[in-house]
């Protein structure tokens, strides 16, 4: 059930539909629990308005309603600046980030709840933040880092797909949070705000049928932003992803289109350039001709000013078509990247359709303090967001069964030519993807082409002739599977993605959830996992909805579960729980650990962490007994890893320099 209040309406049009959109969205999800939206609520303690803030029987949640899309960068969580697609991020209100809005909205809310209810009914440090993008938004690389490094950004998250809005909110639920229909309902009214509940608007919609159609217009179009549907006029078991297939396949042509037209046009301009140089040889040919015939007649000069003229027209003609070529070069390799991505999407589209949401409870992600991990073979009911980096690549196992790289026996040679014939369809679509990227290469001498097929005949029979047993990922359909060197099928092509084989295993994505496998083919771990990172000095860091774990060699978890962890360096890792940052060398947490407000990874015997606001370098003696100090290094006001030359950057009483590994200063 949803009960709606709207405090006024929004200044904004843009932040207006999306408040609209995530309404909508709500009263389609099926099955959800007892839910209060509460929209552009401004609180006593607070002037900045709180976008939308929603409230559930196990989650609070305050939502920022940001209507960009794009690609988001960002140098620092609290200071910013946050770039979307090369320019500043518009924040409502005097805040720095999207992350300071959160914590200073977050303090209100929670002094308001705290009159409201009872202790024992909210641990108020739960309140969850979720940034709601107007469009699609891809994160940079230094995204994550960031965030990792801010220990209370644990709660605030960024959504980079709006249509998941219903998923990540159900996935917000927590233990520490258990309200009742009544107090939510009591909350309400302490508002005295007007309500707009969804059976409201129904009876509404009976006795104004111009409002309702109106409402109906706005979600009809604006369902494919948050995944919500016009109950009326689409099937609510539906994804929508068939209109966004179409879209994306017309788009897909049209950059096609787009670039067999560039091609074409830069093709005809070559070839004219070509024609002009062909009878500027010409000339210049005549020209030298008649100087070596007549080199002292009275019109020798003029010849020779004729040639060295026509020599600079030549040179900056065969600039002008190195320009050219290096521009259509260029244009081809940014449409075939887009054309590329497009082809994954389709695939992904066509192949894993969206499923409703599933209720509230039955994703609680377990607390920091919980000690029975959950069970490893259980499939997550919603697909959590992809998080992890598993990319198709060529496995990288430990080869078995070697052989000398040339003279292997006939029959061998033969079954690795059988095998080749399965890779026939895979070296065909390269091709043409290579022949789609070079236009002018039928400029090219026929030797070129002679000796291009030379090589690639070489290179075959290298490989017949070597030893490799190594696994190779192959595509079908949309899947990803695993071959044999000799072609046979390890795995068949039923993962979505499968990346690079580190200490013989490799992470695999089947329905948005994580596992791994062996190089012989193995499911060693099925998967079940928000997010898996390759192992690391035999752990492997996993990510089960909002918290953080490791696993073994024999796939079994730690006993404890954190707001963030890094993976293994040198034997330690980097976790935070609810104490703090401290480091961990096994499945075993340490009795007395060592708190720090921030921790990174050793490197050579050395850590940067942060502790009483301060920066410094440890060693692991440091974690067994911290009276050894911190000595040679001081305490610095920001301070950066050891870079590749040993050398760190520090600020200390407001000087910036840099420090090498023993602590002294690197004169610049």
């Amino acid at each position: 059930m949803l009960h709606t209040y709207l405090a006024a309406p929004f200044s904004s049009p843009t932040r207006q539909q999306q408040f609209e959109a995530v309404k909508a969205a709500l009263a389609a999800e099926p099955d959800a629990p007892y839910t209060v939206l509460l929209g552009n609520l401004t609180l006593t303690t607070n002037d900045d308005p709180l976008d939308a803030v929603i409230l559930r029987p196990r989650s609070l949640t305050l939502v920022q309603l940001l209507p960009q899309g794009g690609i988001l960068h960002l140098t620092d969580l609290r200071t910013g600046p946050w770039m979307l697609d090369g320019a500043a991020l518009e924040i409502p209100g005097h805040h720095a980030t999207p992350f300071t809005r959160f914590e200073q909205q977050r303090a209100a809310l929670a002094d308001w709840l705290t009159e409201q209810l009872p202790p024992e009914a909210a641990n108020l440090q739960f309140i969850s933040g979720l940034v709601l993008f107007g469009d699609v938004v891809r994160f940079g690389p230094e995204v994550e880092t960031c965030m990792a490094a801010v220990p209370s950004a644990s709660m605030f998250h960024l959504l980079p797909d709006p249509s998941r809005f219903t998923r990540r909110l159900a996935l917000l639920a927590t233990p520490e949070i258990d309200l009742t229909p009544a107090e939510l309902e009591q909350l309400t009214a302490d508002l005295q705000l007007p309500s707009s509940d969804a059976e409201a608007d129904s009876d509404a919609k009976d006795a104004a049928p111009t409002t309702g159609n109106l409402f109906r217009q706005k979600a009809g179009q604006l369902w494919r932003w948050l995944g919500a549907e016009d109950l009326d006029q689409l099937d609510r078991g539906s994804s929508g992803y068939e209109i966004d297939l179409d879209a994306r396949n017309q788009e897909k042509q049209a950059l096609e289109d787009l670039r067999a037209q560039l091609q074409q046009d830069m093709q005809q301009q070559l070839s004219a350039l070509a024609h002009r140089e062909a009878e500027r040889e010409q000339r210049i040919t005549r020209l030298q001709q008649q100087l070596q015939t007549a080199p002292v007649a009275p019109e020798a000069p003029d010849l020779q000013a004729q040639l060295a003229a026509e020599k600079r027209e030549k040179a900056a003609l065969e600039t002008s078509m190195a320009t050219y070529r290096q521009e259509l070069e260029s244009r081809n390799t940014e449409l075939g990247q887009k054309i590329q991505q497009l082809e994954n999407l389709i695939e992904r589209l066509a192949a894993a359709p969206v499923h409703p949401a599933a209720p509230a409870s039955a994703t609680s992600p377990p607390t920091a303090g919980t000690t029975t991990p959950p069970a490893a073979s259980a499939t997550p009911a919603t697909p959590p967001p992809a998080v992890a980096a598993a990319t198709t690549s060529a496995a990288d196992g430990p080869a078995q069964n070697r052989k000398s790289q040339f003279g292997r026996p006939a029959s061998a040679v033969a079954y690795g030519v059988a095998g080749w014939n399965r890779w026939l369809p895979v070296v065909r679509r390269r091709l043409s993807r290579l022949r789609a990227s070079l236009p002018y290469a039928q400029a090219l001498p026929k030797w070129a082409g002679y000796a291009a097929g030379a090589v690639a005949v070489l290179l075959v029979v290298l490989w017949l002739s070597s030893g490799t047993d190594e696994a190779v990922s192959f595509t079908q359909r949309g899947q990803v599977g695993l071959l044999a060197a000799n072609g046979d099928t390890l795995l068949p092509a039923r993962y979505a993605s499968i990346g690079e084989f580190r200490e013989g295993r490799a992470v695999v994505e089947r329905d948005g959830v994580f596992g791994f496998v062996q190089t012989d083919g193995t499911e060693v771990v099925p998967p079940a996992y928000d997010a898996l990172y390759p192992y690391e000095q035999d752990y492997a860091r996993a990510k089960i909805g909002g918290l953080y774990t490791f696993l073994t060699k024999d796939g079994e978890e730690f006993g404890a579960y954190y707001y963030a962890a890094r993976d293994f360096s040198e034997g330690w890792a980097a976790v935070l729980d609810h104490r703090g940052w401290h480091y961990i060398n096994g499945p075993e947490e340490p009795a007395q650990p060592v708190i720090f407000q921030e921790a990174y990874s050793f490197q050579q015997d050395l850590a940067r962490v942060k502790t009483a606001g301060r920066f410094t370098f440890i060693q692991p003696d440091y974690l067994a007994d911290t009276t050894t100090g911190t000595a040679p290094f001081g305490r610095y006001t920001s301070a950066t890893d050891f870079d590749a030359q040993g050398r760190a950057r520090v600020v200390q009483n407001g000087r910036s320099f840099s420090i090498d590994r023993s602590g002294e200063e690197v004169k610049e």
